[in-house]
């Protein structure tokens, strides 16, 4: 009787994911500054196009949790779908409840209750009114997509699980993707040219901030996470090849990215809500992957930058209404050293904010409603884990089990991703 080994895919450890996160995070910011009139106007350019920043969050999103949940999903149990939903719900949802309500509270003075429903609920980013969408604070529009994106990965991975170890199918549905993101730009482009962000047929509505146009950021970042998993097991060492790909899949795609935020005719199409940005991001995360040990590999690895990571969402959400706390947008009006020097303390201080944030509420949050609301494995009468299909397929108490450590889900939630140990579909 003879029997054939199961290939299982590699566990990955890209703690420059991590890094880069920070790098998004303050992409927004900018975004959000005024920009001072004396700044050469690539600088100005860049500054204006941070809001990439969610794109990148977004296809980051989905490979991230393709790489710890994909195997899991692929044959869902309801104990294991429930502790999936409550383990992302546990990694964003208390920070941003807090945000949410101090603002409302201390700057918003509790007005406009129905909003503020709306938000807590994360439901404002499917609101056609800017006002509802933007208002009490503005990055939080983006937890709504994601909540979105959350319940659409069991669903999209039974859509993906029959291509999920064929490299070129795979290739096809990612090349499909990017170019039907470019093809529904080019519509808006054509029969929606001109339309204010605030009319509810505008293109900036349903390109940028609607949670269903962006599921195609989140499959490219799954399908880039699948590629991955197959180049770990199928590429042969090559110190070549490697030669080559490392610099054109890290240093390429970030150049890349920072010529497209600079084109002085960004703004005039409709790709930049969010299309121009998919294949250098998904090209990026592959590369960091891929080569982990490149130079920019190294860089976003380092403790300091990873550290900024992990305080990175804390930072988004927090960055704006400190910004208007202390009137940044008046800071145009000072001399550019000033405005310098004024921009760097406040880049510090929303750090320094954020990191309270993150290590004295967001992970002892996520920490209790991890251990309140997840669902354990039915346990054996000595006490133990009864060995059953359904409790070996969640991960254990120890953050190596991981198959991707990075801060975008936290050291933390490590210890309650469910894993699977059945055989891969």
């Amino acid at each position: 009787m003879t029997s054939t080994p199961v290939t299982t895919p590699p566990k990955l450890r890209i703690p420059a994911l991590t890094g880069l996160r920070w790098f998004a995070a303050l992409a927004v910011f900018f975004h959000h500054s005024a920009a001072h009139d004396s700044l050469p106007e690539p600088v100005r350019r860049i500054m204006g196009a941070g809001s990439n920043g969610v794109t990148f969050f977004f296809l980051l999103s989905g490979f991230v949790i393709a790489l710890n949940y994909f195997d899991g999903a692929t044959r869902p149990t309801p104990r294991g779908t429930w502790n999936y939903l409550i383990g992302r719900l546990a990694r964003v949802y208390p920070l941003y409840l807090l945000v949410l309500v101090v603002v409302w509270l201390a700057v918003d003075h509790h007005s406009n209750t129905s909003r503020f429903l709306i938000q807590v609920l994360a439901l404002q980013s499917w609101h056609p009114s800017l006002v509802i969408t933007y208002g009490i604070n503005a990055p939080g529009w983006s937890i709504g997509v994601e909540f979105f994106l959350y319940a659409c990965f069991p669903l999209l991975v039974l859509v993906l699980r029959p291509i999920a170890n064929n490299a070129r199918a795979l290739l096809a549905v990612a090349a499909a993707t990017i170019v039907a993101t470019f093809v529904f730009a080019a519509l808006f482009q054509h029969f929606r040219n001109g339309l204010p962000a605030t009319n509810p047929f505008s293109a900036h509505r349903w390109l940028y901030r609607t949670p269903a146009t962006r599921l195609g950021d989140f499959t490219l970042g799954v399908v880039t996470a699948l590629l991955l998993r197959q180049a770990k097991l199928s590429w042969s060492a090559s110190a070549t090849r490697d030669r080559v790909l490392s610099p054109m899949l890290t240093w390429l795609p970030l150049v890349a990215t920072l010529l497209l935020m600079a084109w002085p005719d960004r703004t005039r199409y409709y790709a930049s809500y969010d299309a121009l940005w998919m294949l250098p991001g998904a090209l990026l995360f592959f590369g960091l992957g891929q080569y982990p040990q490149s130079m920019l590999g190294r860089f976003l690895s380092t403790r300091a930058v990873v550290l900024l990571g992990e305080v990175s969402f804390a930072f988004y959400l927090v960055h704006r209404p400190l910004m208007l706390a202390v009137g940044e947008a008046s800071w145009m009006d000072d001399s550019l050293p000033a405005y310098l020097a004024k921009m760097t303390v406040l880049v510090a201080f929303i750090t320094v904010v954020a990191a309270g944030c993150h290590f004295l509420w967001e992970r002892p949050a996520q920490r209790l409603v991890n251990r309140y609301l997840r669902i354990r494995p039915p346990a054996a009468p000595g006490g133990t884990p009864t060995p059953t299909a359904s409790s070996t397929s969640e991960v254990g108490d120890r953050p190596q089990d991981l198959r991707v450590e990075v801060a975008v889900d936290a050291a933390e939630e490590g210890k309650v991703l469910a894993r699977v140990t059945e055989e891969r579909a």
